[in-house]
């Protein structure tokens, strides 16, 4: 009798999540359940950055120098927009972008969840991989700033550019929330489960806060991995020192190592922080060094091998 081979389910968050996705799908099948919690409304549609970026990326049209929308796409009618004073133009949409938003909510009058309008947005894309919303429900990241009180998260960083001084972080909806019955079913049939690298705070603890996802987590029998996308005292890209800071935790792999404790097998960190291993470890974390910049393709390629591996 041939044993089937489980699944490989990977909890994903926006751009550093997606170069890592880009190198894990030359090594073969997997399911992404994606961050929700960036999720918001703009110009009567709904928007989805995170989920859009992974499918964007997994059907090889993603626009890898900007880090977000679509390959050779133009903004008139975000131009117009502007020129007829609509609020939210901030909020930088193309045009081809635009056109996965609008039909997103025109499914949502239908009564479709996301989870069946994204399988359907993903075949049309061409995805081979299964691409799951982490809820059905809305889930949104709010931060506390010092200077201008409490704002969505996409106010913070695309509006404000990241500049204020954030004092909080909340995820309002995620308690009252819980894993679609597709996420419940991966998970507790992988193999593995890998939390791709991205800002712990606002990609990937809106997934963990949904009610119930720890423990799906937890219950699963797979090995679980995880990848530090700290370096020092810093991320390669976001928020992510102001984020944990504001947290309460330290601003590296080891304050990660915190937040995952109880949660994962491992966590894969940068090769300069090798002094970091013996504290991680100390929390009941093994901890694997190596390079974990993703220039290339093939580096994201090398790094999602280790983490099938580790």
């Amino acid at each position: 009798m041939v044993s089937t081979p489980r699944e490989t389910v990977v909890i994903s968050g926006g751009t550093g999540s997606a170069k890592f996705l880009r190198g894990l799908q030359r090594l073969g099948h997997f399911t992404v359940v994606a961050n929700v919690g960036d999720n918001c409304w703009f110009h009567g549609l709904y928007v989805c950055p995170d989920v859009d970026i992974v499918m964007y990326t997994l059907a090889g049209v993603a626009d890898y120098k900007r880090g977000w929308g679509i390959q050779g796409d133009e903004f008139k009618a975000l131009a117009v927009l502007k020129r007829l004073g609509a609020p939210g133009t901030w909020f930088n949409i193309g045009d081809m972008d635009l056109a996965t938003d609008v039909f997103r909510t025109s499914l949502m009058k239908d009564g479709m969840t996301l989870t069946e309008i994204t399988a359907k947005v993903a075949r049309g894309l061409g995805v081979r991989e299964r691409v799951l919303p982490a809820t059905d429900q809305h889930v949104e990241t709010r931060i506390e700033t010092e200077e201008s009180g409490e704002m969505h998260l996409q106010e913070f960083w695309v509006k404000e550019g990241g500049q204020l001084t954030p004092k909080s972080v909340r995820y309002v909806g995620a308690r009252q929330a819980k894993p679609t019955k597709e996420v419940a079913r991966s998970l507790s049939a992988a193999g593995r489960v890998i939390i791709a690298p991205a800002n712990p705070i606002t990609s990937i603890l809106p997934t963990l806060s949904i009610g119930g996802m720890k423990q799906a987590i937890s219950k699963s029998r797979a090995r679980k991995v995880a990848i530090s996308p700290m370096v020092g005292s810093r991320a390669y890209s976001g928020p992510a020192t102001k984020m944990m800071e504001a947290c309460g935790l330290k601003a590296s792999s080891e304050g990660l190592a915190d937040i995952y404790k109880g949660l994962i097998d491992v966590l894969i960190i940068d090769e300069s922080d090798r002094s970091l291993v013996g504290p991680i470890e100390t929390r009941g974390i093994s901890c694997i060094t190596a390079p974990t910049l993703m220039r290339t393709v093939e580096d994201a390629q090398r790094l999602a091998k280790l983490a099938m591996d580790a």
